[in-house]
């Protein structure tokens, strides 16, 4: 039996919402935010009863994006059909939102303990590794997807060590980067793509 309350909302038609999809968790005082915008950038924020807040920022590859926007496409009628289906005792409450481009955002509203239904459940398990990944992240991402690597360049990886750019190849439609990575004397083989996935940030001179 699906013991979860769900409540479709249709939002006001303008200003047209800047988020594909986006899921608020309120539990224990503690606000837990994850975003996905139709830009390409992911933002997960935490916020407690204190006022302490944290923000992490990070581009989103095309295929990720691409990922995003399919699930909140497919669920979309599955949400838009749903009424209330019981309530779920217990604390916290999750605000989900999707807002497919070209058709009107909605807000599904359910406990925290609550069950959802198979719509709801494939965009939280989506939103959920997304969250995971940036809640790792020990600072915020620069936005890497308008830089085009070059001999010399260093940029900082998620796992904290420096990858130098030794060499840029063209290979096709994209770039074949050779990089160092750390103080060692070897070197690997990247496209541009996946390493400004890796990277977190450039190393100015």
């Amino acid at each position: 039996m699906i013991a979860a309350a769900l409540l479709v909302l249709a939002a006001a038609a303008p200003p047209e919402p800047t988020y594909l999809i986006e899921r608020v968790v309120t539990m224990s005082g503690v606000v837990r935010r994850t975003s996905v915008f139709r830009d390409g950038v992911a933002v997960f924020s935490t916020e407690g009863t204190g006022g302490g807040k944290r923000v992490v920022r990070q581009p989103l590859t095309e295929v990720e994006l691409a990922a995003f926007a399919q699930i909140a496409d497919e669920s979309y009628s599955d949400l838009a059909r749903l009424d209330t289906l019981g309530q779920a005792p217990g604390e916290g409450r999750v605000e989900l939102r999707i807002a497919p481009v070209g058709k009107a955002p909605l807000i599904v509203r359910y406990a925290v303990t609550g069950v959802p239904v198979l719509a709801v459940a494939r965009i939280g398990q989506a939103l959920d590794g997304l969250e995971t990944d940036m809640a790792q992240l020990r600072a915020s991402r620069e936005d890497l997807r308008g830089w085009i690597p070059r001999v010399g360049d260093r940029v900082e990886l998620e796992d904290g060590r420096i990858a130098q750019v030794l060499e840029v190849l063209p290979d096709g439609k994209r770039l074949l980067v050779r990089a160092q990575i750390g103080g060692g004397p070897a070197s690997i083989f990247v496209s541009d793509e996946e390493l400004r996935r890796l990277a977190l940030r450039r190393i100015r001179q």
